[in-house]
């Protein structure tokens, strides 16, 4: 009979679980957009993999706003960034659209990119805060347990709105409307349920010298950013193997969202079925076992399997010639993806020092903007000299190389 949780660890997950449900529901709406760019405003093909960099790269800027949030009060910082990534979607209820044909829409890319791509810069200070508070809040026992239920439940709010927004949006490309709005309703709740949340040791000092510049801020951030790679041998190779697995995912997800909606030809329906339903289900399980798994085997460990499990979904994805076979295959890619989150996020935590957090988990992400800057392009350029098949079996090295790299960590405990 295993010992019961801490009381910390109990006291936050009553107050995490329902910011991570209404979160859930919010990402719904969210997670669509590729899809929505390419079918209800009629973006071309190209489009999605510049989507994905425009998306990413801003987590360059990670380090140095990371140094910042070890000031920051923890709880006025959520109610802040509530209004910062989630408000400017109401502007989204007078996007310029009109329905096409059934599912299908033309609109205003420029006016939905405003919005969209200012959420996704504000995740370069809601990552690192989340992930202080998951490293400060829940002890490192019980931490991957802990961190694969609250995830567990958003993906279910997840998965819930995605499919009900999809069969909205196959009646009327004009319910991107109504759907955005929303999620900003549902992401400002969760993020004031994270307020709520009381951190159970604060350990916070400014790190930014008084009178420096943002420019200036950014630079020292980055060379104590260098500086942890140089001296933290163990994190520098499983960054190393992050790096590796990134440049594998990210030549490859864009191309997904086309490959579903070109070759496939899939309604929203069927492409939210594998979407937000197969997905989802993979990842509950894989976020639930695999978040057990990394409590008694390790990070590194965790991170080869989720890896491993990747590398044959990418594999897979060339034979998939239907809406059946591509829900089978998203039951694999959610697997894996349970494992990505529990590595990912656990893992800068797992490394960084006491006090050091929020730059580890910082820099982690900083390193996603660096491969958005090339991975997308390089899969779109393989997909279009070589095809799709070559484009999937890039990524399938990249992750199999990847799996190699963080499982030489486990022989140093790890």
């Amino acid at each position: 009979m295993s010992a019961p949780a801490p009381r910390i660890a109990r006291y936050t997950f009553a107050r995490h679980w329902p910011a991570s449900l209404c979160e859930g529901l919010a990402f719904g709406v969210v997670n669509l957009t590729p899809f929505v760019i390419k079918r209800s405003l009629g973006a071309p093909g190209w489009f999605v993999p510049l989507f994905i960099m425009l998306w990413q790269v801003p987590w360059i800027l990670t380090p140095a706003v990371g140094t910042m949030l070890a000031a920051a009060h923890p709880q006025r910082l959520w109610r802040r960034l509530a209004w910062l990534a989630w408000v400017p979607f109401l502007l989204l209820a007078f996007q310029p659209v009109v329905s096409t044909t059934a599912g299908h829409g033309q609109g205003s890319i420029l006016f939905f990119l405003v919005p969209i791509l200012w959420h996704y810069f504000t995740a370069v200070a809601v990552v690192p805060h989340r992930g202080a508070m998951v490293r400060t809040n829940y002890p490192r026992s019980v931490r991957g347990r802990f961190w694969g239920m609250v995830t567990g439940i958003g993906l279910i709010g997840s998965a819930v709105m995605a499919l009900l927004a999809g069969r909205l949006l196959d009646i009327d490309a004009r319910f991107v409307r109504l759907l955005y709005p929303a999620a900003a309703v549902l992401g400002v709740i969760a993020f004031y349920n994270n307020a709520r949340i009381r951190w159970h040791s604060q350990g916070r000092r400014s790190l930014r010298p008084l009178g420096e510049t943002a420019t200036q801020a950014m630079r020292r951030a980055w060379h104590e950013a260098i500086a942890i790679l140089r001296k933290d041998r163990d994190f520098r190779i499983y960054e190393a193997g992050f790096m590796l697995y990134g440049i594998g995912f990210l030549c490859s997800v864009g191309l997904l969202h086309l490959y579903a909606e070109g070759p496939l030809s899939l309604s929203y329906g069927e492409w939210t079925l594998a979407q937000f339903l197969a997905f989802p289900l993979g990842q509950i399980v894989g976020a639930a076992v695999l978040g057990r798994v990394a409590d008694r085997v390790g990070m590194s460990r965790t991170a080869a399997i989720a890896f491993v499990l990747l590398a044959a979904f990418f594999g897979l994805m060339p034979l998939v010639g239907s809406a059946a076979g591509l829900f089978a295959a998203y039951l694999l890619w959610g697997l894996g993806m349970g494992g990505i989150m529990i590595s990912w996020s656990l893992g800068p935590l797992h490394f960084a020092p006491d006090g050091k957090g929020h730059m580890y988990t910082a820099l982690h992400f900083a390193l996603v903007g660096v491969r958005s800057l090339f991975a997308p392009a390089l899969g779109y350029a393989a997909k279009v000299w070589f095809g799709y098949g070559a484009a999937f079996g890039l990524s399938v090295v990249f992750l199999l190389a990847a799996a190699w790299m963080v499982n030489t960590l486990v022989r140093r405990g790890h």
